[in-house]
């Protein structure tokens, strides 16, 4: 199964490589800060959303797998691609990366969405901008893989909004949120714990003011 890394402020699919704040495509996905409006969702739409954005991600990696894109969603009922190239590159792709995108999103819940393809707007970006994408991938992916072996472990959201709200959500596929689900998030509570202060992440200063956050099958904080 692939797992969707989201380093989340914002609705923006971005293929990484190396885990700067621009970077190569891979398996995993993430999210940068972006300065436009994250678009409200229900935990279903949200299922239903990200899935969208994947399959787009995947099938332009597919086809590009050397390109630097994002891909995400906005208020204004635009679906996004913003393409990190020179110009001459980029309006040699355009169309065909739109066309992709339109596919997709045809038989989608964004069906009703306008495709814009477009180059990347590099002026957000930051020093600390990348330091802290950089904090959260390194915790992300040493999560992943210190999680892998949990049969209900599904997707990792790592979440920075400034110094004092900083979180990490794990979503299970853990039913219900009664005494059983309780018992097993606190488990994975304890796992993450762990993984935390662990030498792969000694690196990361402030590492406890990551809030933990276990998360059943409908989204439910259930630890």
């Amino acid at each position: 199964m692939l797992k969707r890394l989201l380093i989340n402020t914002g609705i923006l699919i971005v293929g990484i490589g190396s885990f700067s704040l621009l970077n190569k495509p891979s398996e995993v996905d993430t999210a940068i800060a972006n300065k436009e409006e994250p678009v409200p969702f229900s935990t279903k739409e949200n299922e239903l959303h990200f899935s969208t954005l994947n399959e787009v991600t995947e099938n332009v990696h597919e086809k590009y797998d050397k390109l630097e894109f994002g891909v995400k969603t906005t208020s204004k009922k635009e679906f996004k691609i913003q393409v990190k190239e020179n110009e001459e590159y980029f309006n040699s792709v355009k169309k065909d990366i739109e066309s992709i995108a339109k596919n997709v999103i045809k038989s989608s819940a964004l069906k009703d969405y306008t495709v814009v393809v477009e180059r990347m707007d590099l002026s957000f970006v930051t020093v600390d901008t990348e330091n802290i994408n950089k904090e959260l991938s390194d915790i992300a992916l040493t999560l992943m893989e210190g999680l892998k072996d949990y049969d209900v472990y599904e997707n990792l959201n790592t979440e920075y909004q400034n110094e004092d709200q900083k979180s990490i959500s794990i979503q299970t596929s853990i039913k219900g949120s009664g005494k059983d689900a309780h018992k097993l998030a606190m488990e994975i509570e304890e796992a993450v714990n762990e993984i935390l202060h662990s030498k792969e992440l000694n690196s990361v200063s402030n590492i406890d003011s990551y809030e933990i956050k276990i998360l059943n099958a409908k989204g439910k904080v259930v630890n």
